[in-house]
């Protein structure tokens, strides 16, 4: 283990490894086998399983959950109120949202959840718009505006996202 902090009530697995620079704030858990690499941020809430690897600069803000066997590529952000299931890739530069629209002045908007499901790949730079559901095995092409639901096993490319084939 290098340079990084760790805040209160932080709960480590076995044989976890913590990059340089990074910082994991409080009531984090991070499962066993899992590999942070270097300048990476975990906000509060922040769930990891077991055997994720989390690459450089890769960012939560807390609250979201993360499955087994998961792998995130590098300047990713995945925001709060997402949850991921196991063995899902995530390619760099990756983002979510917690809000479909930005916040207008005396109208609050309700946190809508994203949900990315088991076996699901995300292509590098894509963006995820909340309240939707990434289908289990759903492959979702670098740069896709993901805006509604995914079926499982389908392939989603371009701005808005739209279903081109089945696997």
């Amino acid at each position: 283990m290098g340079n990084f902090i760790l805040k209160k009530n932080v709960k480590l697995g076995k044989n976890v490894t913590i990059g340089d620079f990074s910082k994991i704030e409080s009531n984090v858990t991070i499962g066993d086998n899992t590999i942070i690499m270097d300048y990476v941020k975990l906000m509060p809430g922040t769930v990891i399983g077991d055997n994720c690897k989390l690459d450089d600069y890769v960012n939560t803000s807390g609250y979201c959950k993360i499955g087994n066997n998961v792998r995130i590529k590098r300047c990713s952000m995945i925001g709060q109120a997402v949850e991921i299931e196991d063995d899902v890739w995530i390619g760099s530069g990756v983002t979510t949202t917690r809000l479909k629209y930005p916040s207008i002045k005396g109208k609050e908007q309700k946190e809508e959840w994203i949900l990315i499901k088991r076996g699901a790949m995300i292509g590098s730079k894509a963006l995820l718009l909340a309240g939707i559901t990434i289908g289990e095995g759903a492959v979702i092409a670098a740069g896709a505006i993901v805006t509604k639901d995914c079926v499982p096993g389908g392939v989603y490319i371009g701005c808005p996202a739209k279903f081109v084939k089945e696997i």
